[in-house]
């Protein structure tokens, strides 16, 4: 028989903890008025038990509303391209900080596949007004001044408009940073809103299809695709230029026989 207390780790730190009174038992009292107070200690109150219970049932519902919107965003990735919806969007804004500037403008098309979506509701403009001065340099850039926005929808109000509009289609952009940066911060910002979109850098495709090209900005595409540009730096004409760019990216897609944007990820993951 072996000694526990003389061989093996376990004895000599069970008599460490003897000694250091670790591994007493704790005396019950009888006196009632102590064993009340144990009692009352131990047991949790009702009141804790039931804001652990509307705690874990609001943790059930954000896992749960998580898991949708990513079964949401999954569903568009085994669409065929050429059945895809997607919604082409760009914003002009105050500045480049989305903490500190404002978003002035959003201009937004719808395409299905390979084609314009065709009707009243498949393309939207709106001036936004910002609640803050627009520089200079802006107002030249954009066309957009400061008299225009001063009767605009406020961006709370037009935010509201941008979440039904874009639905659950996949959002393109060139360039989508900056105004991914924007409107994930103006959504937080005005509605608590979290970023639940699934969006596409047409640039990012650029660099798949022509790795060779240095020049990917929206102008020098537009130019190598003999794509008309007008009313540059404004929100809807460049959204429409994007999408145009889109459209002929997803023939090439095709043509490589990359049939799904599940397929075309697997590419863009090597840039």
């Amino acid at each position: 028989m072996i000694d526990e207390n003389r061989s093996g780790s376990s004895g000599w730190m069970n008599r460490l903890r003897e000694r250091a009174g670790w591994m007493q038992k704790p005396v019950l009292s009888t006196d009632a008025s102590v064993q009340g107070g144990i009692n009352s200690f131990s047991r949790p109150s009702k009141l804790h038990s039931e804001g652990a219970r509307q705690a874990y049932e609001r943790s059930l519902a954000k896992e749960k509303e998580r898991a949708g919107r990513g079964k949401e965003r999954s569903l568009l990735l085994d669409i065929p391209l050429t059945e895809l919806p997607v919604v082409v969007i760009d914003l002009e804004t105050t500045g480049f900080e989305p903490y500190a500037d404002e978003i002035i403008s959003i201009g937004a098309k719808k395409i299905v596949g390979t084609k314009w979506e065709q009707g009243e509701d498949c393309e939207w403009y709106e001036l936004l007004n910002p609640g803050i001065h627009i520089p200079s340099h802006i107002e030249l850039l954009t066309g957009i001044t400061n008299e225009e926005v001063t009767e605009a929808r406020s961006v709370s109000d037009g935010l509201r408009h941008f979440v039904q509009f874009v639905d659950k289609r996949l959002i393109i952009a060139h360039a989508s940073g900056h105004d991914k940066a924007f409107l994930r911060t103006a959504l937080w910002r005005y509605h608590r809103h979290t970023w639940k979109y699934r969006m596409l850098d047409t640039m990012l495709v650029a660099k798949w299809l022509y790795p060779k090209q240095r020049e990917l900005d929206l102008d020098t595409l537009a130019q190598m695709h003999g794509i008309s540009i007008v009313k540059r730096h404004h929100a809807l004409y460049d959204a429409r230029t994007a999408g145009e760019l889109w459209m002929n990216f997803v023939d090439q897609a095709l043509a490589k026989r990359v049939m799904t944007l599940r397929e075309m990820y697997m590419y863009l993951s090597q840039y």
